[in-house]
């Protein structure tokens, strides 16, 4: 191996190394973001039962629940999105942050934000949840401002309801979608 090449892959090497170390938390970081997440879930929570009082009595009976804060983006072919959020294993009382990708084929336009809660009604997705989870669903959407109507059609349908507090944006869309949540480790406390 050349001295050039050894030095160039030490200096790449040197690079991912700072970094990977620029991109972790402190401890204070971590607890702004968990707080900033809890009072995301609450608020989303408090506008869904406002629309749905029954709601209440439907979290007060689950496992537990999640909640996440979405943005997604759909061109005329692909579209994709992202968010974060959180779930509580009602049993445990442990808070497991997460993060969701979701990524779209099919027809449409448009963007949007929104949060969703998924009311767990089985230990089956909460350990699904913990596992981390990727999802094949068919879905139509659409949304207006804070008006929102959807239905999709997937295996992780079961053991779950599904609840949608549109926060603005507008789409319209057909598609085909993979949806993946993994644990976000950083945030989780062991």
């Amino acid at each position: 191996m050349t001295v050039v090449r050894m030095k160039t892959i030490n200096l790449i090497l040197l690079v991912m190394f700072l970094l990977t170390g620029c991109t972790s938390m402190t401890t204070a970081e971590k607890v702004s973001k968990r707080s900033e997440l809890d009072l995301m879930a609450k608020t989303a929570i408090d506008g869904l039962v406002k629309q749905d009082a029954e709601l209440q009595k439907q979290i007060d009976d689950s496992l537990g629940y999640a909640v996440a804060n979405m943005k997604v983006t759909k061109v005329p072919i692909v579209g994709a999105g992202g968010g974060e959020g959180v779930y509580l294993n009602k049993k445990t009382g442990k808070r497991t942050y997460f993060t969701v990708s979701r990524f779209d084929i099919g027809g449409g336009w448009g963007a949007r934000s929104y949060k969703i809660l998924l009311v767990l009604e089985t230990q089956e997705m909460l350990d699904r949840l913990n596992d981390g989870t990727i999802e094949f669903q068919a879905g139509v959407e659409a949304s207006a401002g804070t008006a929102a109507a959807e239905g999709s059609s997937g295996a992780l349908n079961e053991g779950y309801t599904v609840h949608v507090l549109s926060d603005g944006g507008a789409s319209a869309t057909a598609t085909a979608r993979v949806i993946r949540i993994k644990v976000n480790t950083e945030l989780t406390e062991k």
